[in-house]
């Protein structure tokens, strides 16, 4: 699920009410309280957050609300798996991964668009995500020497090597801790995580990722 500390809850949330007055929106953004507060836990109250999501996406044709939808999809089907659902299960991942992939499609030279596709699929549980394609998103961002992929090259290169490991590939994944080493306090920090945890947003992802596409740059 997502999670934020209290600093980046009023920094999405001000900079959100700054970026999209009354005047401009005469209805809340879905996209700005899933960002503000995460997914509902419940089930059903999920499911009508994703298709608000979607909805808004229709709407404004926010690529942020796109992915935001893609991920309420793969919540779902990651609740109804550890409820033995499988058949609810395959149906939202397949969905979910079909609009991920779509909002890839619509921006493909947007590094920031792959990142969250790879931030997505990376912190899903190992039988929901699709490694492959983490590795390959994971491939372009390190390989494409930006501001961007510099600001947030320890959540990349973390995120490649869980995909490594969740493609059952531990010598693989062994060289890459190698080639990175020494490891730089954030890394080290992303290497204490449990299997089943994701981070916190860092600030980079906010202010590099969130915050210009919310603004539609």
């Amino acid at each position: 699920m997502i999670r934020y500390d209290k600093i980046l809850f009023v920094t999405i949330i001000s900079t959100w009410l700054i970026l999209f007055s009354p005047v401009q929106a005469t209805t809340p953004s879905v996209l700005a309280s899933v960002l503000e507060k995460g997914f509902p836990a419940d089930l059903k109250e999920l499911s009508q957050t994703t298709e608000q999501l979607y909805a808004e996406y229709q709407s404004s044709h926010q690529i942020l609300a796109l992915i935001f939808y893609a991920y309420g999809l793969l919540q779902q089907a990651d609740d109804y798996q550890s409820r033995n659902d499988y058949v609810h299960a395959a149906a939202n991942a397949k969905l979910g991964f079909f609009f991920l992939d779509e909002a890839v499609d619509l921006h493909p030279d947007d590094l920031r668009v792959h990142y969250l596709r790879a931030r997505i699929d990376a912190y899903l549980p190992a039988k929901l995500g699709r490694c492959v394609i983490t590795l390959q998103d994971t491939e372009l961002l390190h390989n494409t020497k930006t501001a961007l992929s510099q600001a947030l090259a320890a959540q990349i290169n973390y995120m490649r090597y869980r995909a490594l490991n969740n493609c059952r590939l531990p010598k693989q994944a062994q060289a890459w801790l190698t080639q990175l080493t020494p490891y730089d306090a954030e890394f080290s920090q992303l290497l204490q995580l449990k299997p089943n945890r994701s981070p916190a947003w860092a600030m980079a992802e906010i202010m590099q990722i969130m915050m210009p596409l919310m603004k539609g740059e």
